[in-house]
Order: C-alpha cells, then sequence, then structure tokens
C-alpha cells in the first residue's frame, strides 16, 4: 500500500501528474473494478451535474443509457420471438429493416432536441426508442434466408453493427462528459473533483494510481 495517505497526494501542490498503473490493473482486474465502483454501472461521475444520467435501483447507481438499452433490446428480441413463433405473418423484413432505422433516428433526433437532458424520464423514455429499433434491425438481417439459416455470418453482421453503435454512443457520451466537465468549477481536475475525489483515493490506497516522480517529468 502506497505509506503517504491519499488526501495528502491528492492535494500535493508540487507531485506531479496522476499516473494509472497498467501493469497492476492486468495482474488484479477484480480488485481494480471493486474499487473504482459504482464507476462500473454508473459510468458516470458521483457528482450532482451527472444525476440525470444515472438512476438508483435497489442500492447500486446504474448508467441509464446502458441499462434502458439492454433492457428494451432484450426485451424486444424475446417479444419478436415469442410473436414469430405463433405467427410469421406479420414478420415482413423491409418492415422490420426501416422500422428499426426509423426509431433509432428518432432517439437521435429526441436525443439533439435536449429534451432528454431536462426530464429522466424522457431520457429513460428515448432509449427504449434506440433498444427497440436495433432489435428490430437485428431481425431483420436474422429473417433473412430463413431465421436459423446462416447464423454465423448473421451474428458477425450483428455483432459489427452492435460494435458501430457502441462506438457512437460512447463517443456521443465522451463529448458530452468532457464538455459537462470542462464548464465545470473544477475544469477537468479529478483531484479536487468531488465526482472524482474519492474514487482517485481509493485508486491510491490501492496503489492503482501513483503520482508521477521528478525524474518522470521533464519540467
Amino acid at each position: 500500500m502506497n505509506p503517504k495517505p491519499c488526501e495528502e497526494i491528492l492535494d500535493d501542490a508540487n507531485r506531479g501528474k496522476l499516473l494509472l498503473n497498467m501493469r497492476r490493473v492486468i495482474l488484479h482486474p477484480l480488485l481494480f473494478l471493486r474499487v473504482t465502483d459504482p464507476f462500473i454501472s454508473s459510468h458516470h461521475p458521483a457528482c450532482n451535474h451527472f444525476d440525470n444520467h444515472i438512476i438508483t435501483i435497489g442500492k447500486r447507481k446504474w448508467c441509464i443509457g446502458c441499462t434502458f438499452n439492454s433492457i428494451s433490446f432484450f426485451s424486444a428480441m424475446i417479444f419478436l420471438f415469442c410473436v414469430w413463433m405463433i405467427s410469421d405473418t406479420f414478420f415482413v423484413r423491409n418492415y422490420l429493416f426501416w422500422g428499426g432505422v426509423i426509431l433509432s433516428i428518432l432517439y437521435f433526433l429526441v436525443s439533439a432536441s435536449n429534451i432528454t437532458e431536462e426530464r429522466k424520464r424522457a431520457k429513460v423514455g428515448s432509449k427504449f426508442l434506440l433498444g427497440t429499433g436495433f432489435a428490430f434491425i437485428c431481425w431483420a438481417i436474422l429473417l433473412y434466408e430463413g431465421l436459423f439459416t446462416n447464423l454465423v455470418p448473421k451474428t458477425l453482421l450483428i455483432l459489427i453493427l452492435y460494435i458501430g453503435f457502441i462506438t457512437i454512443l460512447n463517443i456521443k457520451r465522451s463529448f458530452e462528459i468532457f464538455k459537462e466537465c470542462e464548464n465545470c468549477e473544477f475544469k477537468m481536475r479529478w483531484s479536487k473533483c468531488p465526482g472524482f475525489r474519492d474514487a482517485a483515493c481509493r485508486l491510491i490506497d490501492q496503489d492503482f494510481l501513483h503520482s508521477e516522480t521528478l525524474s518522470e517529468n521533464p519540467e
């Protein structure tokens, strides 16, 4: 463990940058996840600037986007499968595909309108648009030449689309977080920010973070 109290390290005006010990992260990934909790499920800083991005279920904080995107996607996939088992009459691939595209576009339009930034319920509802829309697109792909035909290439295509969706959403989320943090009074100084300070302190105590030494700092 680090011999200096974490608060003393964070408040030291003469210290260098805080550096992440990647070797220790790789060797102790589960400990790292426990130390960074609740970021493992909330995905946002623990401060009031991001209250509208987090929902509390039980005693745990969850990221609204990831949680309700996942819930809506898997719920829609299961629902569509149940309907398909009863009757596949309603399953027209073109309708499913373009319905999914329209729902996804609606999500981005609603998100761009900033309504979701002001109302948590609107944010939750918008995630159902995206999750359900992506489920429709997935079903349109799966139904090509029969549901159980060529499952490997279909699954690969769905995985590629999923990675694309996630990449776009993560870029969007990162931009929003950095914009919010840059406008904050702490100006992205994580050692001072109350949303990151506790986590930074725990990371220092467990030797996942350390301050840059003078020999490492060319200045």
